[in-house]
């Protein structure tokens, strides 16, 4: 008997935004076309399903209408760290649509984002002030998700201490955590392994570029039974589609980047990322 093709699920898109970029009216015509686009490049494993992310005022609902568009479809919902401002229009929505909407398998994106802050801040806005803003949305959205028994979505981007300790300040120890697109340092990706062993780290196609060896150089040091697959699609499409829209059929490609960086067959990495999605998400 031959074994089952492997299958691949994409923990982290925005496919709302992806929609938009191809020209796609809906979820269904997007796993169509994800379908076709896989045969084309002779992907060596299917993509099963995506989880699809709201995570500001604006896409909230057409992250839930994708959601509601087909089976195949996760949503996440929660308030990015750039747009902690909205979190207090926005908090009592997210949590109806957390505990009434379909498919719910997470809380977020949130986290913290410092990449820019002077840059990102408001007119007349202290740097330090619209720091404090992403705190507070941060610890709410950590409460939120332990409250409802949810796996949390974390972004972080310069901002590797303040991260770390709000985390163990606000989660249990046992909490499902996924950090995703992690480009932060090996000792941010250890020491948040050995405080949460339910925690993943998601990589993306920048494992692929030319300038990603320190992302190559993490995964390396990660156990395979942490790592979780995704695109965070449209950015940061993969080597060989580098300049394409990305899209979540794409996230094949970083399955392979694992697979070379743990020398294993790219088969035991869909494998094991499919396992770690089901334990992380449920799905």
């Amino acid at each position: 008997m031959s074994r089952a093709s492997p299958t691949f699920v994409d923990t982290h898109a925005h496919v709302d935004v992806v929609l938009d970029k191809l020209g796609l009216p809906s979820a269904d015509a997007y796993l169509e076309y994800a379908d076709a686009f896989a045969r084309e490049h002779g992907a060596a494993a299917a993509l099963e399903a995506c989880v699809t992310i709201g995570c500001s005022e604006k896409s909230l609902a057409s992250a839930a209408a994708v959601v509601d568009g087909s089976e195949r479809m996760f949503g996440a919902y929660g308030c990015h760290p750039l747009s902690a401002r909205e979190w207090t229009r926005t908090r009592t929505r997210v949590r109806e649509m957390l505990t009434t909407g379909a498919r719910v398998v997470a809380v977020g994106e949130t986290g913290l984002d410092y990449h820019r802050i002077r840059d990102d801040a408001e007119d007349g806005e202290d740097a330090e002030a619209y720091k404090t803003t992403q705190r507070d949305a941060f610890a709410e959205q950590m409460r939120l998700a332990t409250e409802l028994g949810l796996p949390l979505i974390v972004h972080t981007r310069e901002a590797e201490t303040d991260t770390v300790a709000m985390m163990k300040e606000h989660l249990p120890a046992d909490a499902r955590v996924h950090v995703h697109c992690f480009t932060s340092s090996v000792g941010m990706a250890m020491e948040l392994l050995r405080a949460f062993p339910n925690l993943c780290l998601g990589f993306t196609g920048v494992s692929t570029f030319k300038n990603g060896q320190d992302v190559r150089d993490t995964i390396k040091e990660v156990p395979l039974d942490r790592i979780l697959l995704e695109t965070d699609s449209p950015y940061m499409a993969p080597v060989p589609f580098r300049g394409q829209t990305c899209h979540p059929a794409m996230g094949e490609r970083v399955a392979h980047a694992v697979a070379a960086v743990h020398e294993v067959d790219v088969e035991e990495v869909f494998a094991r990322c499919r396992e770690n999605t089901r334990r992380v998400y449920g799905i």
